[in-house]
Order: structure tokens, then C-alpha cells, then sequence
């Protein structure tokens, strides 16, 4: 009994195509991906700030801090310097005059606003937390004990000359 077998043969032309053909489709499974995550991340944070009768109008949607002040920035003529990062992510509708916006902002930190000569504000964000500026996470000193202040009551010599000099001090009747 004699059996044949059918032999295939693969050459290596055959393989490279394949093997190209998957990296294709993982490159493009890949873009496409990264194109949904920067897509997403555009949505997720958003900023619009507007002039309106009140003053200002920001609507925000998971912003941080800092993209919402230099939003500001951009419409206003605003100039913000900070020590602490301003990475705290801030979502609603915002609407009042712009110090009081401000305010609500900047609420939970330490800072300060100055009017410029040229009719600019500066913000300086100092600290966050109402924490006093280079405040680090020491211990608390232990204070020792007060002493009691002992003061001995006056002499009548020194009553007498209080008396007299309160006396000199008023103004002569009329």
C-alpha cells in the first residue's frame, strides 16, 4: 500500500507578508487607540472663560488649577506665580466679578492679588491649606512651663505720685 502525502511549502516571502500584515494591523490598533486616549483627555478637561455684564463667566469640566489661570490669563490681563503646585482639579460654572471668581478659585490657599502701574493683576500663590509659607512637617516644640509673674502692689509713694501726675494732666476748668 503506498500513501502520498501533500506537502505544502511556505516559502519566506509567504512569511515577511504575513508577519507584515500583523504588524500593520497592531500599528494601526495602536494609533487608533492612542487617538481614543488623546480624545478622551481633551474631553475630560476643558476650560472656557468668556467676559460677560457680571464680569466673568468659567465653565470648567476636571481642569487643573493651572490650565484654569492661565486660561484666565489668556482672556485677562492676568499674571499668576505660584510655590505650591496647582494640580487640584476643578469642575463648575464660575460667574461673578473676576476677584470674586478669584476667590472661589483660589479657595483652600494662601495668596495674594496686587494691582500693577500698568493696570495688570498679579496673583502670588504662597501655600496651600492656609499652611504659613516654608512651613515643613517638623514637630511641634514642647513649650516649658510659664513662670508666674509675681508684681508687688504699689508703694503709697507711688500712688501718691501717680495721683499728682494724673492731676497736672487735666485741663484747667473754665
Amino acid at each position: 500500500m503506498i500513501i502520498r502525502r501533500k506537502t505544502t511549502t511556505i516559502t519566506v516571502t509567504d512569511q515577511a507578508r504575513r508577519a507584515i500584515g500583523g504588524r500593520r494591523l497592531a500599528l494601526a490598533a495602536l494609533s487608533v487607540a492612542v487617538a481614543l486616549a488623546a480624545s478622551a483627555a481633551c474631553a475630560a478637561a476643558q476650560v472656557n472663560v468668556r467676559r460677560d455684564r457680571a464680569g466673568v463667566l468659567i465653565e470648567t469640566s476636571n481642569a487643573p488649577l493651572s490650565e484654569v489661570l492661565a486660561a484666565l490669563e489668556s482672556t485677562f490681563s492676568i499674571e499668576h506665580r505660584t510655590s505650591v503646585p496647582l494640580d487640584q482639579s476643578i469642575s463648575g460654572t464660575y460667574r461673578g466679578p473676576l476677584r470674586h471668581v478669584l476667590s472661589r478659585l483660589l479657595d483652600g490657599f494662601s495668596y495674594y492679588v496686587a494691582d500693577t502701574a500698568d493696570g495688570r493683576m498679579e496673583i502670588t500663590i504662597v501655600s496651600r491649606g492656609g499652611d504659613p509659607p516654608g512651613a515643613t512637617a517638623a514637630a511641634p516644640q514642647v513649650v516649658s512651663t510659664f513662670q508666674k509673674l509675681e508684681v508687688p502692689p504699689p508703694t503709697a509713694a507711688q500712688v501718691l505720685a501717680e495721683r499728682q501726675r494724673a492731676h497736672h494732666r487735666r485741663p484747667p476748668p473754665r
